[in-house]
C-alpha cells in the first residue's frame, strides 16, 4: 500500500548539530531497513574470526580475494536479485562476494538471515554479517548492528558501542538513523531540554525523507517546546510526509487534523479517504475511527450498518469501544443482520 496523498515542504528550523558522544540506556525501536544503495568502495572488516556455523572458516580480517569486491558505480547483481525476489540466487552471490569481504553483500547476507529468505530465519548470524560489514563501514548496516547491539536484541548487548555505530550511520547521512539517534539524545538530556534536542534531529532525518522522524518531530511541534511555540501549521506538514512515507500512525493523527481543520484547510472528505485506506488495510484504531465516521456522517454520509460493520470487524481484533457498544445495541435485528453480512469483507480491497 503506498498512496501519495500531499506534497509537504519542510521546515528545517535549527542550523547547529548537537554534540555527539552522550551514553544512555533507552530501548530503541527494531526496524528492517531497506537494501542499501549501490555500493561504493568497501573497506576491509578488521573483527574477530566468525563465530557462527557454517562460516567459522571465514576471517573477519583482510579480505580473501579484492578482486571479488565491487565498485561504486559497479552493477550490484545480488540486490537486483533480491529486489526481484530471487532470494535463492541473491544469497549464492551475495555469499561469495561476502566472504571475501564486500561489505555490501555483508549486509544483503544478513538481510535475508534477518527475514527469513531462501534460509532459515536466524537472527544470529544475521547480527554477525551485520556487524561484519558494519565495522567495514556499510552505513546502513552500521544502523541496523547498532540498533541491535544497544537493545540487545539477539544476544549481544553493548550500548556504548551501538550508540556509536548509530552515530556513524547518522554522520554517513543515513536518513533513519536521525530518528534512533534522537531518541538517544532525548533521553540523555535534561528533561527541560528533551523535546528541543530531540526536535533537531528528528527535523533534520525528516528533511531526508524518514517518516518515523518526520512523525516524531510533529508530535513535539503539535505540543510546543520550551523554546518553539506549538506550530500546527508545521505539525500538519510533517504529519503529511509521514503520511505519504505510509506511517500508519501519521496517517490515522492527520485524519484527525483534517477533520478539525488544524493547520490548514478543514477536509473531512480527505480524513475520510484516508482512514478508510488505513482501515482496509486492517488496523483496528483505524476501523474503530471509520465507524465512527460512518456514524457520525464525518466526510460521508451517515450509514449506520456500515459503522456496525467497522466495529464488528474491529472487535474481532479486541478492540473495543464504550460509544459504539451502545450504538450496536439500538441497531434493529435486521440492521445487525446486514453489519455482520457487511463486515465478512469488509477487510478486503475497497
Amino acid at each position: 500500500m503506498s498512496h501519495k496523498f500531499f506534497g509537504a515542504a519542510l521546515l528545517v528550523f535549527y542550523a547547529g548539530l548537537a554534540d555527539f558522544g552522550a551514553h544512555t540506556a533507552f530501548g530503541i525501536n527494531n526496524v528492517t531497513l531497506p537494501p542499501t544503495a549501490r555500493p561504493g568502495e568497501a573497506a576491509a572488516d578488521t573483527g574477530n574470526k566468525a563465530r557462527i556455523s557454517g562460516e567459522e572458516s571465514q576471517p573477519a580480517t583482510a579480505p580473501a580475494d579484492p578482486a571479488k569486491w565491487l565498485k561504486k558505480g559497479d552493477y550490484d547483481f545480488a540486490y537486483d536479485a533480491y529486489s526481484s525476489g530471487h532470494f535463492k540466487t541473491a544469497f549464492q552471490n551475495a555469499m561469495t562476494r561476502a566472504q571475501a569481504g564486500d561489505i555490501y553483500a555483508q549486509t544483503l547476507i544478513a538481510m535475508l538471515y534477518m527475514e527469513g529468505r531462501n534460509v532459515p530465519l536466524d537472527p544470529q548470524k544475521a547480527v554477525y554479517w551485520y556487524g561484519r560489514a558494519a565495522k567495514g563501514g556499510d552505513p546502513a548496516a552500521q544502523l541496523r548492528y547498532g540498533i541491535d547491539i544497544f537493545n540487545g536484541l539477539h544476544g549481544i548487548k553493548d550500548q556504548q558501542q551501538g550508540e556509536i555505530y548509530i552515530r556513524r550511520a547518522v554522520q554517513a547521512g543515513v536518513p533513519q538513523a536521525y530518528f534512533y539517534y534522537g531518541q538517544i539524545m532525548m533521553d540523555n538530556a535534561p528533561a527541560d531540554e528533551r523535546a528541543d534536542i530531540g526536535l533537531e534531529w528528528f527535523l533534520r532525518g525528516a528533511a531526508l525523507g524518514d517518516g518515523s522522524a518526520a512523525y516524531a518531530a510533529a508530535k513535539i511541534l503539535a505540543e510546543g517546546t520550551a523554546k518553539i511555540a506549538r506550530n500546527d501549521s508545521q505539525a500538519r506538514l510533517l504529519l503529511e510526509a509521514a503520511a505519504n512515507s505510509d506511517s500508519v500512525a501519521a496517517q490515522i493523527e492527520l485524519a484527525g487534523f483534517l477533520v478539525e481543520g488544524r493547520g490548514g484547510a478543514k477536509d473531512e472528505e480527505q480524513a475520510f479517504d484516508l482512514m478508510k485506506m488505513v482501515a482496509v488495510a486492517g488496523v483496528p484504531p483505524a476501523q474503530i475511527t471509520l465507524a465512527r465516521y460512518y456514524q457520525q456522517g464525518i466526510g460521508t454520509k451517515t450509514n449506520i450498518v456500515k459503522a456496525a460493520a467497522w466495529y464488528m470487524v474491529a472487535k474481532r481484533a479486541n478492540y473495543i469501544s464504550d460509544d459504539l457498544e451502545d450504538m450496536t445495541v439500538k441497531l434493529t435485528p435486521q440492521q445487525i443482520k446486514q453489519a455482520r453480512q457487511a463486515s465478512n469483507h469488509l477487510s478486503e480491497a475497497p
